[in-house]
């Protein structure tokens, strides 16, 4: 029998699964439309009916709204507004209304109801419009009949005013009657100021009151339109009084003018009749604004009819679309069902029956064959062409792996004995590596050591030179003396030399570089300054050539590139005669340049390599040790830079110093190099050495500084505890009792105030970044005594002066936590500031040294070390000026400042 293919059987497992997928999204593409057309259908214009009845709502209440707002119009603007509002709102209805018509609603009662609102409104309108214009009758007549009772108050105010003028000379010449004993003439008098004067006075007095009242009556009638029967009546009775009191004004124009303005008033009659007009006209507008009401009424009655149409047709078309959808539903579960069968059979019949399951087999015999189960039988091949294919190749594979084990076997044993061979050699390497690195270290070691010990006695040697060449000598005893120096000097240009090759062989980049701005052409000029007289003993001239296009100010290290040009300006006057030495700097665009140009006896080709290896000389009898030029190549290579030469034999040679160019803003000018003069500083040395102490000593009382000895480290703390009246400290870093990193850390934590510098003989690069945190400076041993004062004097300048010493703080915020140290700062202010108020009111200098000794320590252990300064001066100068209160407050404010950054870190 022929055998299938499972690759042909899957082909066909996909391709019946692929049709019934088809079909089934097919089927679900046709109900979905079928589905859709029937929405589509039966919801557009239902949509399309709602909006428009939405829209008649808006419309039909917008008319409502502007009919009443007509009803309230002010003035003929507003009145013409609303109209016209109503009018387009009337044909928007009418256009809404035939919209819905053409969507086969019936709107012939909603078009009759809003032809009778358009015709009550234009009705309601006129009725407005005549009621607009009589309200502007009645408020000119109003206003004009108001003026005039106005007038004739005030005329009668002014004939009031006469008369009770008249009656006070009246008054006054009855008095002038009776002081002249007239009797007769004075009793005529009063009767007529009674009978004349006072009347004629309240008559103009009633006049005025009564033109008042009506005014009062008149001005309501502006905007009244209820009933008038109740104001005809008095206006009546008041004009009558008016008439009366008019004949009795004694002034004939005052009369005539009181006359012309009761003929204004007399039209009140005209205003009453605008009142009852305005009456009527009211009632009007009540009754059709109710007509208006009831149409609207219906008109929204007949839409609410035409949106329940639109809602009855809204719910059969969604009926008609969900039993479309529930039949398309249907029939997609019966195709799902259908596929779903088929697909199991599908899958059983020809995926698990013919492929899976003879996989399976196949598999599992496959890892027991794979676990080592050589032994074990293949299944039958199932007539298919790969399962076949896979049993052959299984039976290839065991025997493969049968050969194999046999291989692997005679493999691992050699392997065994090469892993053996290789062990062995492993340990010998690492005890080669161990053996070099502690070889390594012992260099390290003894140069650190070599490098202290043989300083230490330069130190005294120099020292004890520059002593005695500060005492009068004798011309041989100072030149005695200059060799001393000279010798000393050389000793320890070769020790630097050492030292530095050792640097450099270690690894260029432990060599430390100080970049900063220096003038390069100032360094020239130092250097040829300094070799000038080495140069003219020899018959020699020295030259210095500077380039224009030089800049003036460079980034770079000074010292070194001054010791790589010395050392290059010291060879050349070693290897030459006779001529002259030049000194050359340039640059370009990217690089600058040192040059060292000589006309000695040159170099051949061959050797120009080979004199900047170490321990190489040309001609041994001209001195050296052979480490210069090794040292600069080295030195220049750190500053990323060359070292090469240029030479031939018998004319000269030519060495260039290549570095890159980077350019530096200029520094200030420094100040006048002046001697040094330590006068009022207290320095405790801190040296071991008895020679190096007396020659420290002698350096520094020479240049009046107060110096007191310490051999070692316990020393100095004792020295401390009885006075710390020091400015500062010159630590040495090698010590019997301690270290001297150690002895600064305690030095900074107890005595704040006083200042440490490092002086040692050995420096290692390490040592430099304890600057500006524990040393304000280190001076390296030997130094002469000149310089040892200016560097003091320097170091102490610039250290820039504090309130608070962070280091004490930051080791006590690490041991403590910021907690502590804010309840230590709380029980200063508690306990510690009324020392204070009691410093400041004592009265003997006794009581002020003990209290600041006291406030002292509590400012020393809050790390406020200008107030512990400060209480420290007053300890010893109870009078001095010290504004001791302003500097503890400062202090408390920084310590209080320095705990708030660490909280926020």
């Amino acid at each position: 029998m022929t055998s299938s293919s499972l690759i042909r059987r899957l082909w066909l497992a996909f391709a019946l699964m692929a049709f019934l997928t088809l079909l089934s999204v097919a089927t679900g593409w046709i109900n979905l439309r079928i589905v859709g057309r029937v929405e589509q259908a039966n919801t557009q214009s239902l949509l399309s009916s709602m909006n428009i009845a939405r829209h008649l709502s808006v419309a039909s209440a917008k008319k409502l709204f502007s009919a009443q707002q007509l009803l309230s119009a002010r003035d003929e603007q507003e009145w013409q507004t609303q109209f016209a509002m109503l009018g387009s709102q009337s044909q928007k209805i009418v256009h809404l209304l035939s919209q819905l018509s053409a969507h086969g609603f019936d709107t012939r009662a909603m078009a009759q109801l809003e032809t009778a609102i358009r015709q009550a409104i234009v009705q309601q309108g006129d009725v407005v419009h005549q009621r607009l214009q009589l309200t502007q009758q009645q408020r000119q007549l109003s206003e004009e009949i108001a003026v005039a009772a106005h007038r004739i108050a005030d005329l009668a105010q002014g004939q009031a005013s006469n008369a009770a003028t008249a009656a006070g000379a009246t008054q006054a010449g009855i008095y002038d009657l009776i002081e002249h004993q007239r009797s007769a003439a004075a009793g005529q008098a009063l009767d007529r100021l009674i009978d004349v004067d006072l009347e004629y006075l309240n008559q103009m007095g009633e006049l005025r009151l009564t033109a008042l009242r009506v005014q009062q009556i008149v001005m309501p009638l502006q905007r009244y339109s209820g009933a008038t029967e109740q104001g005809t009546s008095p206006l009546a009775e008041l004009i009558q009084v008016l008439h009366r009191r008019q004949q009795r004004v004694e002034d004939p124009r005052i009369r005539d003018e009181i006359g012309l303005a009761l003929n204004r008033i007399e039209q009140y009659k005209t205003l009453l009749i605008m009142c009852d007009q305005q009456q009527r006209l009211y009632a009007q507008l009540q009754d059709l604004s109710q007509q208006n009401l009831t149409l609207f009424s219906h008109f929204s009655a007949e839409m609410g009819r035409q949106v329940s149409d639109v809602e009855q047709r809204n719910a059969e078309a969604l009926s008609l679309v969900n039993r479309a959808r529930v039949f398309g539903t249907l029939v997609l579960v019966l195709l799902g069902i259908t596929a779903l069968l088929t697909l199991s059979l599908v899958l059983w019949r020809l995926v698990y029956r013919s492929i899976s399951q003879p996989l399976a087999r196949q598999t599992d015999a496959l890892q027991r064959l794979l676990d080592g189960d050589l032994d074990s039988p293949f299944p039958a091949s199932e007539n298919a062409r790969e399962l076949n294919t896979i049993s052959r190749l299984m039976e290839a594979f065991r025997t493969n792996v049968r050969a194999l084990q046999y291989q692997q076997q005679h493999l691992a044993d050699l392997v065994k004995s090469r892993t053996e061979a290789l062990q062995a050699l492993v340990i010998e390497h690492h005890q080669a590596r161990a053996d070099a690195e502690q070889a390594n270290r012992a260099k390290s070691a003894f140069l650190a050591a070599m490098s202290h010990e043989i300083r230490t006695p330069l130190h005294g040697i120099l020292g004890t030179a520059q002593l005695l060449a500060d005492q009068p000598l004798s011309a041989s005893d100072r030149r005695y003396v200059q060799a001393i120096n000279d010798c000393g000097e050389t000793l320890l240009f070769i020790l630097n030399d050492i030292l530095d090759y050792s640097a450099i062989e270690a690894s260029p980049k432990s060599i430390t570089l100080q970049n900063a701005p220096f003038e390069p052409s100032q360094l020239l000029n130092s250097v040829a300054q300094l070799m000038n007289g080495r140069a003219q003993s020899k018959g020699l001239a020295l030259k210095i050539d500077v380039e224009a296009d030089v800049p003036v100010w460079l980034q770079g290290d000074v010292h070194r590139l001054r010791q790589i040009v010395m050392n290059l300006l010291i060879n050349a006057l070693r290897f030459t005669e006779r001529g002259a030495i030049v000194l050359r700097i340039g640059s370009d665009a990217t690089k600058w340049f040192v040059e060292v140009e000589d006309g000695g006896c040159g170099i051949a080709p061959d050797d120009q390599d080979a004199i900047f290896a170490p321990f190489v000389q040309l001609q041994p009898g001209k001195g050296g040790t052979g480490l210069g030029l090794a040292i600069c190549r080295g030195l220049a290579q750190a500053m990323q830079g060359t070292l090469s030469v240029i030479s031939q034999p018998n004319v000269g040679s030519c060495f260039r110093l290549s570095l890159p160019l980077v350019n530096a803003a200029p520094l200030a000018a420094p100040a006048t190099a002046t001697s040094a003069n330590l006068a009022h500083l207290h320095v405790l040395v801190i040296e071991d050495n008895p020679l190096t102490q007396q020659i420290t000593a002698e350096m520094l009382t020479r240049k009046g500084a107060q110096v007191t000895i310490a051999g070692s480290a316990q020393a100095a703390l004792s020295i401390l505890a009885q006075s710390d009246a020091f400015d500062c400290a010159l630590v040495d870093f090698a010590l019997p009792d301690a270290d001297g990193i150690k002895l600064a850390q305690q030095l900074a934590t107890l005595y704040p105030a006083m200042q440490r510098i490092g002086f040692s003989a050995s420096v290692p690069d390490e040592m430099q970044r304890h600057v500006g945190s524990l040393f304000c400076g280190i001076i390296q041993k030997p130094i002469q005594g000149e310089t040892l004062c200016q560097q003091i004097v320097h170091f102490l300048a610039s250290t820039p002066a504090s309130e608070i010493n962070e280091a004490q703080l930051e080791q006590d915020y690490a041991a403590f936590g910021v907690e502590t140290l804010r309840g230590w700062l709380t029980l200063f202010r508690q306990h510690a500031l009324p020392l204070l108020d009691s410093i400041e009111a004592a009265e003997d200098e006794a009581s002020v040294s003990r209290l600041a000794h006291q406030l002292k320590s509590s400012c020393g252990s809050l790390a406020m070390q200008t107030a512990f300064q400060a209480c420290a001066r007053l300890e010893k100068e109870p009078r001095a000026d010290i504004p001791l209160r302003a500097i503890v407050e400062r202090g408390m404010m920084h310590v209080d400042s320095w705990i708030a950054m660490q909280v926020v870190r």
